[in-house]
């Protein structure tokens, strides 16, 4: 079934009402004017499929997230959502060859969508669209984009041009990327070893210990949602060592502090005595997942 230009470039926005709720997809996206009947039914079914994605990688069920996204990418195979999280899950399984090239695919993709909006861009596409877009409406769509692009580039680690991108979002009105915004600048501050692992956890890339086979130790960091002011005396970071049983899919904690702003880090924990099974998408879990597949294993 072949989908409308000018509808197709409205993909986009179309996502936010079904998606806003799976935050850590990272997605927000708007309905559009006067979608057509023929492409809301598969854009229903994109989304669902999405949305399935979404709920497989929760759990840490990457493959099962791969496969469902697929499916995704084959009904709507010229948007740039689908790679990029298909390229996410396979950076999570260290399967760096097929995610470099879905990453690739996701920005050439958001480019030439933003293009085709900007007023004085794709020309020769326009002419054969079957509808116009309203000024007001294409700054919308290329705010989305630009935004959904900031995503795909923070999860590669391309964090100057998130930034860049979140910004002009940020500036167009997009509320979700002001907030990433805080997010870039925290991992400029703190430095790019910490590698996010989800909503606010980190892991120190540079500190990460194989003393013997299948044992892999390393430090996690948990950061407060909102920038600690220096005399606010809450709790402004949580650091944990973890090791890791790569055989057994357990862990245990060996020592945690926490820093609070202004003050010395404090609380210091003895390790815990025996291994115990993390719990489904938390930080131990998906440390499992990173450091313990592929050829972070050689």
């Amino acid at each position: 079934m072949k989908i409308p230009l000018m509808l197709a470039w409205s993909f986009p926005v179309m996502l936010l009402l079904l998606l806003c709720s799976h935050s850590q997809a990272a997605y927000n996206l708007e309905v559009p004017v006067d979608p057509w009947d023929e492409y809301r039914l598969q854009f229903k079914t994109y989304s669902r499929l999405l949305l399935a994605s979404y709920d497989r990688a929760f759990i840490d069920d990457y493959e099962g997230a791969i496969r469902e996204v697929g499916k995704a990418i084959e009904l709507l195979p010229e948007e740039g959502i689908g790679y990029a999280e298909r390229g996410k899950y396979y950076r999570m399984l260290n399967n760096t060859a097929s995610a470099e090239s879905d990453f690739k695919k996701s920005l050439l993709l958001f480019e030439r969508a933003i293009e085709r909006y900007r007023p004085d861009g794709d020309r020769k596409a326009k002419k054969r669209a079957s509808r116009k877009v309203d000024p007001v409406e294409a700054a919308r769509l290329i705010a989305t984009l630009r935004y959904q692009r900031g995503e795909a580039y923070f999860n590669f680690e391309h964090y100057h041009q998130a930034a860049d991108d979140f910004a002009a979002s940020c500036q167009a009105g997009n509320t979700v990327a002001c907030s990433r915004m805080w997010d870039v600048k925290a991992i400029e501050k703190r430095g790019v070893n910490w590698v996010p692992i989800s909503a606010l956890q980190y892991y120190d890339r540079q500190r990460v210990e194989r003393p013997v086979r299948d044992v892999v130790r390393a430090w996690v960091r948990r950061e407060d949602s909102q920038p600690v002011q220096e005399d606010a005396g809450n709790v402004k970071y949580v650091q944990q060592h973890l090791e890791l049983n790569c055989a057994t899919r357990e862990f245990r904690l060996l020592e945690a502090f926490v820093s609070s702003a202004g003050r010395q880090p404090s609380s210091k924990k003895a390790p815990e005595p025996g291994f115990s099974k993390p719990v489904p998408g938390s930080a131990p879990s998906r440390l499992l997942t990173i450091l313990c597949s592929g050829s972070t294993l050689k």
